[in-house]
C-alpha cells in the first residue's frame, strides 16, 4: 500500500504577525503533529475534531483528521477529511498525494490518478507521486501509461528500488522481458533478500526458454521464504519444461500442502498427470481448480480433453460450452468441440467462430492450425464443401511447413525390408509354432478403421483393448543399440539372428504390454504403423494374430488429410501427394507380405464390409481369431474404455454409413491425390 506523508505539516510561519486569526494556534498544531507522530491515532482525531469545531475553515485540521482516521482503518472517513483539506489547500501537493493513497486503498483506482496527477502537477519533482500514479494506472489495466509513470519516477530518482519493481512487473504483462529482466536485476542489487522479485525474475528466465535461469531463481525466492506456495508452483513449472517430472509433481503438491486454494497449482499438477494418461487423477485436480475459480477457462477446457481420454463425450462437450459461454470468442474450447458437435448451415457458433479470424495473427502457431481444422469440419457439416476444403487446405499448409515429411527415409526403410524379408529369406527359414501370450495386431494405414475393429474385438470379454503401443517398434530397434555386435543395423541385422534370439524380442514385447493387463486372456495392439514389422512379427511371435483394416484410398487419405492429429506423428498427412505416395508404399508393402508368408497368416478386413455387414465381419473377426462368438460385440459404441485415438467420437456411435465416399464432396480438389492412388482402388 502507498505511504502517507507521516504527519501533516502546520504551516511555517515565523512571526505572531502573519499567524491567521481563524486558525488553530501554534501550540495546537504542534500537539497536533506530535500525537500523530506518536501514533497516538485516538487522542490525535479527538484533537482534530475539536480544532474543526473551532476552526472549520483550517486546512490543516483537516489534513490532520484524515491522517489520524487512516491508521485506524476508517479510510472512508479518511477520504472525506482528505476531500474537505484538498479543497481548502489547493496548493498543497501532500495533501492531494495522501487523498490518492486513501482512494487507492478503496479501490478508487481511477480518483486515485487524479489526485496523484494534482500533486505531481503541483510538485513535478515529486517522484512518490508519479510511481503511485503508476499504481493506480496499471489497476486499471492502463499498463503503457503505467510504465511511463514509472519512468517519470526513476528519472527523478534513479535508485527508487520501488518503482524499478513495480516497472519490471509492468513490463513483464507488456511481454517485455528483456526490459524487466534489466529492473529486477537492478532491485537485487540494493534488496538481495526479495524473494518476490527473485521469483518475479523467474517467470521472466521460464518465458525466454531460460529454464536452468529459472529454476535458480525459484530456488533463491525459496531459500528466502521457503513457505511461498506461488514458488514451489514456479519451480515445479520450470521442472517440468526441463522433462523433470517427478521433481516438478513434488512442487505441486509441496505448492498445495502449503496453500491448497492455489488454483494453478492444482491446474498445473492436473496437465501433469493428463499427459501421464492419468485421466481421474487430472479430473480431480481440474474440478478443485474449478470449486475455486468457477470461470478457470483453461481448467473447464482441460476437464472437457479430459473426459474424452475417458470417453465420456456429452460431459466433455458440456465442459467446452461451459467455457464458450463464458467467452463466446475461446476459440480453443470451439475447435475442441468440433469433432463432437454437427454444425448446420446456420448455426451460430459456425458463424461466431467464423468471424473471429482476427485473432489469428495474435496466436501461437499450433492456435492457427487447430482454428483451419476445426474450421474446416464446421463448414463441411454445414454442406458448403467449397469453403470446407480451402480451410483445411490452409490448415495442412501451415502444419507441413512446420513438420515436413522425409520420404526420402521412408522410401529407402521400404525397399530395404522388401529385400531382406524376401521369399527367399522366409524359405530358408521353416515355419515355427510357440505357446505362449497371444497378440493381436491390427495394422493398416490410418483412418482405415483399426480403431472400429479395436472397438469391437474389445468389447469380447477375453479380449484387452490396449490402443497404440509403440512397444513393437521400441523392441525391434533395440537390435540397432546391438549393431556394434553385428555388421548391420534393423532390417539387415534380423538375417544373423537365430530361433532363440527372435523368441527372445517376442517375450520382451509381449512382458511390455501385458503390463497393462495381467489376466487379459489376449491384448490387442493397434499401431497402424505396425504394417512395417509384419515380417517380424511372424518371426517374433508365430503365435500372434494379424488383422490388415483396409479402407478405399481416397477415403482414407482424404480423411487424414482431414484430420489435425495430435503431437507430431503421421507427418506425412498434412500434404496430398505426400499422404497418396504413403498410401502407394503402404499398400505395396502389404501385398508384399502377402506374397512371402504363408497363407492365413494376415485377415484382410475392409472398412466399407464391416458398415454393411457388421455382424457378418465382427463372426469373421472372431473365427479368425478362434474365439467364440459374442452378441456384445455388436454394442461396440456402449464400450466405454479409454479410447486415445482420432477416432474416439466414431467409435461411440453405432455404425455409420455417411464416412463411406466422403472425398467425393471434394472431388476437383483431391484430382492430384486420385491420380496417385488410382490404381490401388
Amino acid at each position: 500500500m502507498p505511504h502517507d506523508e507521516k504527519a501533516p505539516h502546520r504551516p511555517h510561519d515565523t512571526s505572531a504577525s502573519t499567524i491567521v486569526v481563524d486558525s488553530p494556534s501554534r501550540q495546537d498544531m504542534d500537539a497536533l503533529v506530535n500525537l500523530i507522530n506518536q501514533q497516538h491515532h485516538a487522542e490525535a482525531e479527538a484533537l482534530a475534531r475539536k480544532l474543526i469545531a473551532r476552526f472549520p475553515g483550517s486546512g490543516f485540521a483537516w489534513k490532520a483528521l484524515g491522517a489520524s482516521l487512516k491508521p485506524q482503518k476508517r479510510i472512508a472517513e479518511a477520504v472525506v477529511a482528505q476531500q474537505q483539506a484538498t479543497a481548502l489547500l489547493p496548493g498543497d501537493a501532500s495533501t492531494h498525494y495522501n487523498l490518492g493513497n486513501s482512494l487507492m486503498a478503496l479501490g478508487r483506482h481511477a480518483d486515485a490518478a487524479d489526485s496523484y496527477r494534482q500533486t505531481a502537477a503541483i510538485k513535478p519533482d515529486y517522484a512518490e507521486a508519479h510511481c503511485n500514479l503508476g499504481h493506480a494506472l496499471g489497476a486499471q489495466e492502463q499498463l503503457m501509461d503505467a510504465a511511463d509513470s514509472y519512468r517519470r519516477a526513476l528519472a527523478i530518482r534513479p535508485d527508487f528500488t520501488e518503482a524499478h519493481a513495480r516497472l519490471g512487473h509492468i513490463l513483464m504483462a507488456l511481454d517485455q522481458p528483456a526490459e524487466a529482466e534489466a529492473h529486477f536485476l537492478r532491485v537485487l542489487t540494493t534488496r538481495p533478500d526479495d524473494s518476490q522479485v527473485h521469483n518475479s525474475l523467474g517467470i521472466v528466465y521460464r518465458g525466454q526458454g531460460r529454464m536452468a535461469e529459472a529454476e535458480a531463481c525459484y530456488r533463491r525466492a525459496l531459500a528466502i521464504t521457503p513457505d511461498s506456495a506461488e514458488a514451489h508452483n514456479n519451480l515445479g513449472n520450470a521442472l517440468h519444461e526441463q522433462g523433470r517430472i517427478d521433481e516438478a509433481q513434488a512442487s505441486y503438491r509441496q505448492a498445495l500442502a502449503l496453500n491448497g486454494e492455489l488454483a494453478e497449482a492444482h491446474f498445473n499438477l492436473g496437465n501433469m498427470l493428463r499427459h501421464q494418461h492419468r485421466q481421474l487423477d487430472a479430473e480431480r485436480s481440474y474440478r478443485h481448480v474449478l470449486a475455486i475459480e468457477p470461470s478457470h477457462l483453461m481448467a473447464l477446457n482441460n476437464l472437457g480433453l479430459c473426459l474424452k481420454k475417458q470417453g465420456r463425450l456429452e460431459e466433455a462437450s458440456q465442459c467446452f460450452e461451459a467455457a464458450i459461454a463464458i467467452k463466446p470468442d475461446f476459440l480453443q474450447s470451439h475447435c475442441n468441440l468440433a469433432p463432437f458437435r454437427t454444425y448446420a448451415a446456420d448455426d451460430a457458433h459456425l458463424s461466431l467462430f467464423e468471424g473471429q479470424q482476427q485473432q489469428l495473427p495474435a496466436l501461437p502457431l499450433s492456435g492457427r492450425i487447430s482454428y483451419w481444422f476445426a474450421l474446416g469440419k464446421m463448414r463441411e457439416d454445414a454442406g458448403r464443401y467449397d469453403d470446407a476444403f480451402a480451410a483445411y487446405e490452409e490448415g495442412n499448409r501451415l502444419q507441413h511447413a512446420q513438420l515436413p515429411h522425409d520420404e526420402t527415409r521412408e522410401i529407402a526403410l521400404v525397399k530395404h525390408l522388401q529385400s531382406v524379408f524376401s521369399t527367399t529369406f522366409f524359405a530358408n527359414r521353416p515355419p515355427t509354432s510357440r505357446a505362449g501370450k497371444a497378440p493381436i495386431f491390427i495394422v493398416g494405414m490410418p483412418r482405415s478403421g483399426t480403431t472400429l475393429i479395436e472397438q469391437i474385438l474389445s468389447t469380447h470379454p477375453g479380449i484387452y483393448g490396449a490402443g497404440e503401443l509403440t512397444d513393437l517398434d521400441d523392441v525391434v530397434h533395440s537390435l540397432d543399440t546391438k549393431s556394434g555386435e553385428r555388421t548391420g543395423i534393423y532390417p539387415e541385422v534380423v538375417t544373423t539372428l537365430s530361433a532363440d534370439e527372435l523368441h527372445r524380442l517376442g517375450e520382451a514385447y509381449t512382458e511390455r504390454a501385458w503390463r497393462l493387463a495381467p489376466e487379459a486372456e489376449r491384448i490387442t495392439d493397434k499401431l497402424p504403423a505396425n504394417y512395417l514389422h509384419v515380417g517380424m512379427i511372424h518371426l517374433m511371435l508365430p503365435q500372434a494374430k494379424i488383422i490388415h483394416a483396409m479402407r478405399d484410398p481416397m477415403d482414407s487419405c482424404f480423411s487424414c488429410y482431414a484430420r489435425l492429429f495430435e503431437g507430431n506423428h503421421l507427418d506425412f498427412t498434412y500434404d496430398l501427394g505426400t499422404v497418396g505416395r504413403y498410401y502407394v508404399r503402404y499398400i505395396q508393402l502389404m501385398q508384399h507380405w502377402h506374397r512371402v508368408l504363408p497363407a492365413g497368416t494376415m485377415l484382410d478386413l475392409r472398412y466399407e464390409d464391416m458398415v454393411a455387414d457388421t455382424e457378418g465381419q465382427a463372426r469373421r473377426l472372431l473365427d479368425y481369431l478362434g474365439l467364440p462368438w459374442d452378441e456384445r460385440c455388436l454394442d461396440f459404441h456402449r464400450n466405454k474404455r479409454v479410447v486415445r485415438t482420432a477416432s474416439i467420437a466414431q467409435v461411440r456411435k453405432p455404425i455409420y454409413r455417411s464416412s463411406i465416399a466422403r472425398w467425393k464432396h471434394f472431388e476437383a480438389q483431391l484430382a492430384p491425390l486420385l491420380d496417385i492412388v488410382r490404381d490401388h482402388r
